[in-house]
């Protein structure tokens, strides 16, 4: 059961990838996300998008089993101070219509939640958060 949370993790990964330009036309999957475990020096407008695998629920015992595992996908978004709130409230809006209420693969995304900006004291980067309930089903 444990390659389900990888199949799901490279759909999730996979539909932000092939979709990146409806965030910003000018982006690109490899310059401008931060993916785990990949080198990355951002440039001056960038996005980490971050998985959070949370509890597990039995749903069934047999062999052919099946599990509900919930977790929520963030979306941060970075731009330099002095480049407004509104270009990140933007790309938060077109993150949102990318995965709010949507099936990949045997992952259901809920309603997502934000733009929620979460650094206003900060000076170098400004940051604002969108994040995306989710279930997974898995069987064996």
């Amino acid at each position: 059961m444990a390659s389900a949370t990888d199949t799901a993790r490279a759909g999730i990964e996979g539909r932000l990838s092939t979709n990146i330009t409806s965030i910003d036309a000018t982006w690109t999957a490899a310059a401008n996300v931060a993916w785990p475990g990949v080198d990355f020096t951002p440039p001056t407008e960038w996005m980490r998008p971050t998985i959070l695998w949370g509890e597990a629920v039995m749903e069934s015992m047999s062999s052919s089993g099946t599990n509900t595992i919930v977790g929520v996908f963030v979306m941060e978004f970075y731009a330099r101070p002095g480049s407004g709130l509104g270009t990140l409230y933007g790309w938060a809006d077109a993150a949102r219509d990318l995965f709010d209420r949507v099936s990949v693969g045997s992952v259901e995304f809920a309603a997502a939640a934000g733009p929620l900006r979460v650094n206003v004291d900060e000076t170098e980067w400004l940051q604002v958060n969108v994040r995306v309930p989710f279930i997974l089903e898995e069987t064996s």
